[in-house]
């Protein structure tokens, strides 16, 4: 095992874990504190976040010869198709960095509210565009006071497989941090108020949680130290 693997907590989950794929609790692997905010890799979907706040992620279209799966395909029928049906009518187009807040839910979705950010076109992704998604999606968390988070890219649900270059945990991290450490720079030079995030997630799917853990603990070791 190496050191990586070593520094991973695995946590014991417990009722505000939210339910994973298989029915049961949701593995959560912890990964540090960063600016008094505690950041974690739980597999879940954005709909079973027991959260404040659940970001997911859609994009204009799926990838050539894919149709939606996975978590977001999950919640889009638990709001029977609401979301696939506004970007067919063009009502929420999923653009770049386009925003649609749900702050009102039915009871069988675990978060508080959930905000979809658009992603543009699948076929013209980057991780720069990642780090913009992450940092926005601080900076509307702190906005609508929401104390835990969870962030899911939703990359695998769009039909898009072959993404190991981009540097996923590390792109998507940066942007956090970056605008994490802003914001609570400004609060500390009293022009903000300090941030309301005391926790935020990673979602992953079941299958790749060991995984996705174990990049985003290397990702998280390099950033956070600089």
């Amino acid at each position: 095992m190496d050191e990586i693997s070593q520094g991973l907590t695995k946590l014991q989950t417990s009722g505000d874990s939210g339910e994973c794929e298989a029915g049961s609790r949701a593995p959560r692997y912890a990964l540090g504190s960063f600016h008094g905010v505690e950041f974690d890799v739980v597999a879940w979907g954005p709909k079973d976040a027991k959260v404040d706040l659940s970001f997911a992620c859609m994009f204009e279209q799926e990838a050539a010869g894919a149709s939606l799966g996975g978590g977001m395909l999950s919640l889009d029928q638990s709001l029977d198709r609401l979301l696939t049906r506004m970007r067919a009518g063009g009502a929420f187009k999923a653009q770049q960095l386009e925003t649609l807040h749900l702050a009102s839910l039915p009871d069988r979705l675990a978060p508080r509210s959930i905000m979809v950010i658009g992603l543009g076109n699948p076929e013209t992704l980057t991780p720069a565009l990642l780090e913009r998604a992450t940092g926005m999606a601080i900076a509307e968390a702190i906005r609508l006071k929401a104390a835990t988070v969870a962030f899911a890219p939703n990359l695998l649900d769009a039909g898009l497989s072959d993404v190991a270059g981009m540097h996923i945990a590390s792109s998507m991290l940066a942007g956090v941090f970056h605008a994490l450490a802003t914001a609570t720079l400004l609060a500390e030079a009293g022009f903000s108020e300090t941030p309301s995030i005391r926790r935020w997630s990673f979602d992953t799917g079941l299958a790749h949680i060991d995984a996705a853990a174990k990049e985003f603990a290397s990702a998280f070791c390099t950033l956070s130290t600089r």
